[in-house]
């Protein structure tokens, strides 16, 4: 019986920790290659390109930070057809 309390009382990890964690990571991720590609076109004196870069880094980054909003729009664009 003491072994039910005790199990009952300790707070188990779950994976909303990880699931954080690999969206930083990813999100960390698209910004160092956003940051090499933007300096890539900055070195070729593109200001187009640069401009380019961070608007889609940006939405990428916003994408996967808001996944759950984006797929409701896409959801209800898809029953919209």
């Amino acid at each position: 019986m003491d072994l039910l309390v005790i199990l009952n009382a300790t707070n188990l990890p779950d994976l909303s920790g990880v699931e954080t964690w690999g969206k930083t990571v990813v999100v960390q991720f698209i910004t160092i290659v956003v940051m090499f590609i933007a300096a890539k076109h900055v070195m070729k004196l593109k200001l187009g390109g640069v401009l380019a870069v961070c608007c889609v880094g940006g939405a990428v980054t916003w994408i996967i930070q808001h996944w759950s909003k984006f797929s409701g729009w896409i959801e209800g664009f898809m029953n919209g057809m």
